[in-house]
């Protein structure tokens, strides 16, 4: 196990100035693009305000001019030594928490929603024991989903129009949801390059007593936890379409589109979903996979296997609460503070999952330096 970390550190380590070379590579001409189409680049659609506008005074042209010089400059910042941090912070903070808008977290959720009947149907068949008790919650499953398809919130009719609805929307979405991914994506490059350049201080002789395995597990639990208590607010708000007092929609236009009321079920579960997936952080069965699942039952998970996904969500929450801030704030809505707490949940789910790497060993012991791109 520990050959495998070690080798997982240097993958890591090798990885993060690549990665962020790659993504300068195609800053440029991605720049280079939206510079010299404007009106149909990958960053052109006058639906979408941007998360920090620009000064009106600055003429258009100095955006995607900035974006292909910083693709440039980027070249040869991924190979930054220690001290040049701080600018590859810089380049993690506008590309990861200042570009992207909300439709970075609505296309992940809505992802997220679309797979999510999936397991709405298997793991409550895989949780049972005994073959006898597997038998009877299929049957269950069924008839539950015999039930809502006779009641309405799952007939075929609805479904239909659920998949047409999606079909539509993202061909409406265009380019720019992809561009704003893709910006994400490289701040997520820049930041892991920025751990890396700062992150020797958490291992060997060095590191602070904070990140000793048993004291990551207290903190850590807390942070679990915490990010659990995030998926809340908005799970159970989207369940209570289901109620005759949904919040934050009239009922009568519930009534009015069934297919709106069976999006807020998917996107309600796949919430709460995340929310119990934050708890793995802690928990026994993310260190050793629990009973119901086949075949892999009783033995060790591999960390990456944890933590890749964790940090990816820890990440992508994090940069979504920048735009939602924002859009509440100007909005004048303040009710999307607490429905969509992404500020604490990003941080939370991100401190859970650095307590879980150090407690199953993934950042202790020596680091070589950064190879070269």
């Amino acid at each position: 196990m520990d050959i495998e970390m070690k080798s997982a550190r240097r993958g890591a380590v090798r990885a993060a100035p690549t990665a962020a070379f790659l993504w300068a590579l195609t800053a440029i001409p991605v720049g280079l693009w939206q510079l010299l189409d404007p009106e149909a680049g990958p960053f052109a659609d006058p639906l979408v305000d941007p998360t920090v506008p620009l000064p009106e005074a600055l003429p258009g042209w100095v955006a995607p001019a900035a974006l292909a010089v910083a693709g440039l400059a980027g070249l040869f910042l991924a190979r930054a030594r220690p001290r040049l941090w701080p600018v590859t912070a810089a380049f993690a903070v506008v590309f990861g928490g200042l570009v992207p808008s909300t439709s970075v977290i609505a296309l992940i959720g809505y992802l997220a929603a679309f797979v999510l009947p999936a397991a709405l149907v298997t793991v409550p068949v895989l949780l049972a024991r005994g073959r006898a008790l597997k038998l009877a919650v299929a049957a269950g499953v069924v008839g539950v989903v015999a039930a809502l398809a006779a009641a309405g919130p799952l007939a075929p009719s609805v479904i239909g129009e659920v998949l047409s609805g999606l079909g539509a929307g993202v061909a409406d979405l265009g380019l720019r949801p992809l561009a704003e991914l893709w910006s994400a994506v490289g701040g997520a490059c820049w930041a892991l390059l920025t751990w890396n350049l700062v992150s020797d201080r958490l291992t060997g002789e060095r590191a602070p007593a904070w990140a000793a395995p048993e004291r990551a597990a207290r903190w850590g639990r807390t942070a679990s936890y915490a990010a659990f208590a995030c998926s809340l607010p908005y799970g159970l708000t989207r369940l209570t379409w289901f109620t005759p007092w949904p919040f934050l929609v009239p009922a009568d236009e519930l009534d009015a589109e069934p297919a709106m009321r069976l999006w807020g079920l998917l996107l309600g579960f796949a919430c709460l979903g995340g929310g119990i997936l934050c708890l793995g952080m802690t928990q026994r069965w993310g260190e050793r996979w629990p009973y119901w699942v086949p075949v892999l039952r009783g033995r060790p998970v591999p960390p990456a296997v944890a933590i890749a996904p964790a940090a990816a969500m820890a990440y992508v929450f994090t940069i979504a609460s920048v735009p939602f801030v924002l859009l509440g704030i100007r909005a004048g809505q303040a009710e999307l503070l607490p429905v969509f707490p992404f500020y604490v949940w990003g941080p939370a789910l991100g401190a859970a999952t650095l307590a879980y790497a150090l407690r199953r060993g993934v950042l202790t012991g020596p680091r070589s330096a950064p190879d070269r791109p």
